[in-house]
């Protein structure tokens, strides 16, 4: 789990994008498709599909919500060790039957501080804490053997 002050810096530099979620949502799946080519095979609403064709997907909202409303999930939960472990068991195990993998998080790692950033200008940490808490996502993966 995050410490409380790095939940809370995650949960600040979390609320830009969560109070306007369907827009951000939708904006990051396309910004992880175009940083990450393969990622829409990921989603069976997108495999093989061209960002244009995803863009225009009345599926985009659906799946950019069940996202969004996931990781408000985790980031509600960051400091709290109990509820972590269980999330971070169900989801893991979740994504490894779809083929996901630690690699794919590490891809959204990599990108989502700057996401956040061009929403609102993050508090002094938030980069380190969502790498923290990204990287308990990835070890919850590869426990799960992806």
């Amino acid at each position: 789990a995050l410490s409380a002050a790095e939940a809370e810096v995650v949960a600040k530099s979390w609320g830009p994008v969560f109070a306007n979620k369907d827009a951000n949502g939708d904006n990051f799946l396309i910004a992880l498709f175009e940083a990450y080519p393969d990622s829409p095979n990921f989603f069976a609403d997108f495999k093989g599909k061209s960002i244009a064709d995803i863009r225009a997907s009345p599926k985009l909202r659906n799946v950019s919500s069940r996202i969004v409303s996931r990781l408000n999930e985790f980031v509600s939960s960051a400091a709290d060790a109990g509820k972590m472990a269980a999330m971070l068991d169900q989801f893991s195990k979740e994504h490894a039957g779809f083929g996901v993998g630690s690699q794919q998080f590490q891809n959204v790692s990599a990108m989502f501080p700057g996401f956040v950033a061009s929403i609102a200008a993050p508090p002094a940490g938030a980069d380190a804490a969502w790498g923290k808490l990204f990287g308990l996502i990835i070890d919850a993966m590869k426990k799960a053997g992806k």
